[in-house]
């Protein structure tokens, strides 16, 4: 049992494992594995089989998911697949597929591009195309994805991707009927179990909800207006959007409310000036206790760097109200670098203990396959772009974010660490992708000095709550989370093709 759970809450985690981290959790799985213990055979399986997909030039690999088809039967289809992978004709398709992929980490687009091409133009090059499709897409390229997919063999990753171009559509049936295939082809995929469950944002609850955008800006005047412009060109509703100017030096005043003016001439903007830096989480507070939120049901908070897309605030309101217990909701934020790659998902608890938080990664995979697009509770969103419930914060008791972060770094976390304490909750919402133009937690722009604030930032955050209380924090996030995908499982079974059904039949009875 310890193993199956173990590599399933690592599956969930990161949403696809790495073929390196596949094939070890598949050799967890069958050590000792005994025929009452199916799920652990099943699972097995499709890590191989997912591994195959991600290292489609691998015949090792392949030849490896293959001797378990005995004991875990593929997924119709999967063999006709594996049978049509293109055998070496002198080239080295593999080096050429990993060139590509370390350019798109790194942000390298044009390698990226000309890595893609050449793989692609090679009579191999269709078996990596499902996967290349996706860096095309993160590239900023639809059409270029969507034309490798015409030629690519068909695999859960293609599918995956042929649901994402649905949704930017705005065609979601088509997108669900994209997803079923999917699981039909590969039935462990969580993430489109949850996707599927969810239900679809609401386009019209900006327009009938009393929401108040909040910024606050802090020497950024560039990218203050790329955001401003941004927020302009999403669908708000009649939201009271406020510019808090945080003590702002590099720019006078009245120049920095002239652009922000003309960043975003039709957006309903108030800007208000202090003359001093207060740090983040008084200017949080400050934006807050003003009338226009208090006035509000819900209040937005948005960093002065981000990019948003168009249905972001319907995609926020829409989680808060599906989920009764949800105080603060946020998204799924994005590299600025091209093609795009995930800078922060989610967070959980690595480890707690008195005086002791350490936090699974914000990324756990960096790629952007689909893996995060979905709803879910989980400990803490980041603070670039959440949306807060006030009613619900208040009748918990929530207590503001706390000044002695200031001037930043961890303030947001703790804030989402007091919601679980008070009996709240959190969510993540991946629909929603934004570009955040400046990575705080980056190591190539951390000094000695910023290095030294987020570390005792952090050893305060470890310091504000007992070892018991975060044990507590800790069952509650994981058994919440766990209810929400028993539940997502529920909801979609009997529409889930037969082989899916199946095998998810097979594995509920030992999910956590």
């Amino acid at each position: 049992m310890r193993p199956f759970r173990d590599v399933f809450q690592r599956l969930r985690l990161a949403g696809f494992l790495d073929p390196g981290q596949a094939l070890e959790a598949a050799a967890a799985l069958l050590a000792d594995a005994r025929p009452d213990q199916p799920q652990r055979l099943f699972t097995a399986g499709a890590l191989l089989r997912q591994a195959v997909v991600f290292l489609p030039f691998d015949p090792a690999l392949a030849a490896q998911a293959r001797r378990l088809f005995p004991a875990a039967p593929p997924p119709p289809g999967f063999s006709r697949w594996l049978d049509g992978l293109p055998g070496s004709t002198g080239t080295d398709p593999a080096r050429t597929l990993a060139q590509a992929l370390n350019a798109w980490q790194t942000g390298g687009r044009a390698a990226f591009l000309a890595e893609t091409e050449s793989l692609l133009a090679s009579p191999q090059g269709a078996a990596a195309a499902p996967l290349l499709a996706w860096g095309l897409r993160a590239a900023g390229e639809p059409d270029q994805a969507a034309r490798a997919l015409e030629r690519a063999p068909e695999n859960f990753l293609a599918r995956n991707l042929r649901a994402r171009l649905a949704l930017d559509a705005d065609r979601p049936a088509e997108a669900r009927g994209h997803l079923l295939a999917s699981l039909e082809m590969e039935p462990l995929q969580p993430s489109a179990i949850m996707q599927l469950a969810a239900p679809e944002p609401d386009p019209s609850l900006p327009g009938s909800r009393r929401v108040h955008v909040c910024l606050y800006s802090w020497n950024k005047p560039e990218a203050l207006a790329r955001t401003l412009e941004s927020l302009a060109a999403t669908e708000l509703g009649p939201a009271r959007v406020t510019l808090l100017n945080n003590g702002s030096t590099s720019i006078p005043q009245e120049e920095l409310e002239a652009l922000a003016r003309r960043a975003a001439p039709n957006l309903a903007l108030d800007v208000l000036h202090l003359p001093v830096n207060v740090g983040a989480p008084p200017a949080r507070n400050w934006l807050w206790s003003l009338p226009a939120s208090r006035e509000a049901e819900y209040v937005a908070f948005l960093d002065d760097d981000v990019l948003l897309p168009r249905r972001w605030l319907a995609g926020l309101l829409g989680a808060l109200e599906a989920e009764p217990r949800a105080c603060a909701a946020g998204v799924k934020v994005l590299h600025p670098r091209s093609p795009l790659v995930i800078q922060y998902a989610w967070r959980f608890f690595a480890e707690t203990g008195e005086g002791r938080i350490r936090f699974t990664p914000n990324a756990p995979t960096v790629l952007d396959l689909g893996q995060y697009d979905h709803l879910r509770p989980c400990l803490s969103v980041m603070g670039c772009c959440h949306l807060l419930h006030r009613e619900r914060l208040e009748r918990l008791g929530v207590p503001g974010f706390d000044p002695r972060f200031s001037p930043s770094q961890v303030d947001d976390i703790e804030h989402d660490l007091q919601i679980w304490k008070a009996g709240g909750m959190v969510l993540f919402e991946g629909r929603s992708g934004v570009v955040h133009l400046q990575d705080t937690g980056d190591p190539a722009r951390r000094t000695p000095l910023s290095l030294a604030q987020a570390q005792a930032n952090h050893f305060k955050m470890e310091h504000k709550f007992s070892g018991e209380e975060l044990e507590a924090m800790r069952r509650d996030v994981e058994q919440a989370d766990a209810e929400a995908f028993r539940a997502a499982l529920r909801t979609v079974s009997p529409s889930l093709p037969a082989p899916a059904r199946e095998f998810w039949r097979a594995l509920a009875p030992f999910l956590p």
